[in-house]
């Protein structure tokens, strides 16, 4: 038995075992209807989004809203750090969210509170750009179509 309704489904355990077979993935709703429905195991969107606020709830999985009007995403996370106090990168190729622990960006935020008197929230700050991945793929198809003229 779990959660506020006392039973646990099996929608909300094949949700819940398929987070914490990928920690540190972040997924969408939207994602994560498309993979079960390509699973063969299809489960529906207002399930997945109460499933996932629930998750949130008990402190299983986290949430992330990295913008206005962009898709929360969701993940689970071995680790016990805590988003507050690091900063994100998003690729605009991929959409990976890394989390970014860089004691140089540390430095600037020292400098603008003692400065300028600006606190600046690491864990809402996000970073837009390529992944190192996405730029070793790029790089790879470029390549391949330059070896092609």
């Amino acid at each position: 038995m779990a959660g506020k309704t006392g039973y646990r489904t099996k929608a909300q355990s094949e949700l819940l075992a398929y987070l914490q077979a990928t920690p540190g993935v972040h997924h969408t709703a939207a994602g994560l209807k498309e993979h079960f429905a390509a699973e063969g195991t299809p489960i529906g969107t207002a399930t997945i989004y109460r499933r996932l606020e629930r998750f949130v709830d008990e402190g299983k999985i986290r949430k992330y809203v990295i913008g206005t009007g962009d898709s929360a995403c969701y993940t689970y996370e071995e680790e016990t750090s805590c988003c507050a106090e690091h900063f994100h990168c998003k690729c605009e190729r991929c959409d990976r969210l890394i989390h970014l622990d860089c004691d140089e960006l540390n430095e600037i935020r020292t400098h603008l509170l003692a400065h300028h008197g600006f606190a600046w929230n690491a864990g809402k700050t996000v970073f837009y750009g390529v992944c190192e991945q996405c730029r070793k793929e790029m790089a790879v198809g470029r390549a391949d179509s330059l070896r092609r003229e």
